[in-house]
């Protein structure tokens, strides 16, 4: 028996939101280069999808159409240019499930380490892994071209 005003060794388990994809990567770019890529309509529109509607602040919609279908988001977190977290609905079997993707952005000197994930109250079928090291890649090729000497 633990003593008076002792904490038991043991606490219940807590729910754990389900990690649908986990994905990393290192840029060649400054961490505000990288999190303007992110944040503004016409960087998002030249490296990830089209109709992009980006609000950057924390309410503020954050939305693109991909080959795959319209996201739709809701940013949840922004503190830039560390940190940018947004809701996503996904359909599945007829329901909406909202989930939610998180970027942190970790400066290495002059390039940027990035780490994004995606989570759910529930597990969402799909290859969400490989979809985010995709998009990280496509992030990666447009943020470092931009960072190139001369580069507006």
């Amino acid at each position: 028996m633990p003593e008076v005003g002792s904490t038991p060794s043991t606490k219940p388990a807590s729910p754990h939101a389900a990690v649908l994809g986990d994905a990393k990567i290192t840029i060649d770019a400054p961490a505000f280069r990288v999190f303007a890529a992110l944040t503004e309509p016409d960087q998002l529109a030249a490296w990830w999808g089209e109709d992009v509607v980006c609000e950057p602040d924390e309410g503020g919609r954050y939305e693109t159409t991909l080959p795959q279908g319209r996201i739709e988001g809701t940013i949840i977190a922004i503190d830039g240019p560390e940190t940018l977290a947004f809701t996503m609905l996904i359909p599945v079997q007829g329901v909406d499930v909202t989930t939610s993707v998180h970027y942190e952005l970790s400066p290495r000197g002059p390039q940027t380490a990035v780490h994004i994930a995606h989570r759910s109250n529930k597990e969402v079928p799909g290859e969400w892994s490989a979809l985010w090291a995709s998009v990280l890649e496509s992030l990666k090729a447009y943020a470092e071209s931009e960072a190139e000497p001369g580069s507006p």
